[in-house]
């Protein structure tokens, strides 16, 4: 396989080395080190300087009240992330059984030896693809805890959900009413970022439907800049029903847009390469066809590219933390948005957001994010969205593509990402190559549909 300003504070904290050397902050008794943030939003790791959550809101009815910034346990690197995360005041920590296939939950068990339960709200998460049972619902959440070395769990979620009749499956609300009764579980809840294969429908369908169906105590939901209509409908209707929120997927899209070159391939068109001659294509063949769909794409492409070079140098912007940190900022200015849930595998991903708790986005970056939304307009396609579906003939899932490459570029989860898009078959990209694109006329905000698709598919193919 070959792939490859926050406001300034000095509050508390330790550097990873001391915290790895000492056993945790508990060791360390009395001592307290500050520092601050670079201007990028990271932090100067050299330096015993990490800031501490600064900021808490009430989780809706759960009654708890959350720090801003929430640990995604997607994938964790080491027990003592989730210690280090702990020690530095995230309190809610979102996992799920197909994380690492338990690996999440195990090594959240590990770290829990070290943490005072009564303070932290665990959250995790059980498909429901196949149809359980009462009886399996329950079997599967009580591994869960046995492997988070927990007797209860905070919120038991419905996991990924993308068809609303699943809103109302009796079985998983059964089981979370005896386990409720058990006092092995506190608040059922539900996650959606929209449609996911063949399961069509938009996040806010589901989410508004779960409001509406009154059951649900908290929802993760996917909410940033880019698809904020329909991410703050579902913050709405939770305001009205005291809901708790968490969100994911928060960061816009890409600064620099990449340089499609057959001639000098990068990652992306080498991995078509790769796909065309595993399908039988000559080089020349698989060359012959790349040149002809860039050629396709060309205006398009120039044209985005002639847009993106004024504004990088007007707002002196160069990296892609400076605009992921304005987008995670414009979350946490809203209220409605209890925490930011983003996925903190490592230490260094730790240290990217903790600056960013207590901060919110100021004016001059609303300006610049306003100005990035008209720029790369064609380049941010909403996840969750379902406005183009209806066009393609070949029933290519579009926003469940591009979520994946989101996996892949944005959390660092590549192999994760390119896993669950070999799991699509005879449904990925790899058919936009030849195709004339209707999907394009069918976006109603402009988004270059095959362009995304034949990016995130070069990313994805796994040969």
């Amino acid at each position: 396989m070959s792939k490859k300003n926050p406001e300034k504070k000095s509050n508390p904290g330790i550097s990873r080395r001391q915290f790895l050397a000492s056993g945790g902050v508990a060791a360390l008794g009395s001592v307290a080190l500050s520092g601050c943030a670079t201007g990028g939003g990271e932090v100067k790791t050299e330096a015993p300087s990490t800031p501490k959550i600064s900021r808490h809101r009430m989780l809706g009815r759960t009654g708890f009240k959350v720090s801003d910034i929430s640990m995604g346990c997607g994938s964790i690197a080491d027990p003592n992330v989730v210690r280090y995360a702990y020690d530095h005041g995230i309190n809610l920590f979102d996992t799920a059984e197909t994380y690492g296939n338990g690996d999440s939950e195990t090594k959240i068990g590990t770290a829990m030896q070290h943490m005072d339960r009564s303070k932290i709200f665990i959250v995790t998460k059980l498909g429901i693809d196949e149809s359980p049972d009462e009886q399996n619902i329950i079997e599967r959440f009580n591994k869960s805890l046995e492997r988070m070395k927990t007797p209860y769990a905070d919120a038991l979620m419905m996991h990924g959900i993308a068809d609303q009749e699943l809103v109302t499956y009796e079985p998983f609300h059964s089981a979370c009413a005896k386990l409720k009764t058990e006092g092995k579980l506190k608040h059922a809840g539900i996650s959606s970022h929209g449609p996911r294969g063949d399961e069509p429908d938009a996040m806010d369908t589901v989410l508004l439907k779960a409001v509406d169906d009154g059951r649900f105590d908290i929802m993760l939901l996917s909410y940033g800049f880019v698809n904020k209509d329909e991410g703050e409908r579902v913050l709405s209707a939770c305001r009205g029903k005291n809901i708790g929120t968490t969100n994911m997927k928060s960061a816009t899209g890409l600064l620099v847009i990449p340089v499609l070159d057959v001639d000098n391939p990068s990652e992306m068109v080498q991995g078509w390469f790769d796909y065309l001659e595993a399908d039988g294509a000559t080089r020349e063949e698989a060359i012959e066809r790349i040149k002809a769909h860039l050629e396709r794409q060309k205006p398009e492409h120039e044209k985005a590219l002639a847009a993106t070079q004024p504004f990088m140098k007007k707002h002196g912007i160069k990296t892609q933390d400076e605009l992921d940190r304005r987008s995670y900022q414009w979350v946490l200015s809203n209220p409605d948005a209890h925490t930011i849930c983003p996925s903190m595998p490592n230490f260094d991903r730790l240290d990217k957001f903790l600056p960013l708790t207590g901060t919110e986005l100021s004016s001059s970056g609303q300006r610049f994010l306003d100005e990035y939304a008209q720029v790369y307009r064609s380049r941010n396609c909403i996840i969750g969205c379902t406005d183009c579906i209806s066009a393609c003939d070949q029933q290519v899932p579009v926003s469940t593509i591009l979520r994946y490459a989101y996996y892949y570029r944005k959390l660092g989860r590549q192999k994760h990402a390119m896993r669950k898009y070999a799991a699509l078959a005879q449904n990925q990209a790899g058919v936009c190559l030849d195709c004339s694109a209707p999907c394009v006329d069918a976006c109603p905000h402009g988004v270059q549909v095959q362009a995304q698709l034949f990016e995130a598919h070069g990313l994805l193919t796994l040969v």
